[in-house]
């Protein structure tokens, strides 16, 4: 039962710290911070972010590594 606990966790510490699961997790505008320091970046305003924190404890802040989408660039027509 051990070797079947120690397994799951070191799945869930590698599904947890790869690259996609961090970008995706990280490119919203604002962060929830929960008791005991806990944070989800996934929310696009802090209205959203405030209905998560409510009841539970914890307050909202803007997501310093957020990255907005880039923009298209447009080609002129040839005339």
């Amino acid at each position: 039962m051990r070797v079947l606990t120690l397994l799951f966790s070191i799945g869930a510490l590698a599904m947890a710290a790869s690259p996609d699961a961090v970008a995706q997790r990280l490119n919203y505008p604002v962060c929830a911070v929960y008791s005991f320091r806990t944070v989800s970046c996934a929310f696009d305003t802090m209205a959203q972010c405030y209905a998560s924190v409510s009841g539970r404890g914890g307050y909202c802040e803007p997501n310093a590594w957020y990255q907005p989408p880039a923009k298209a660039k447009r080609k002129k027509k040839a005339a």
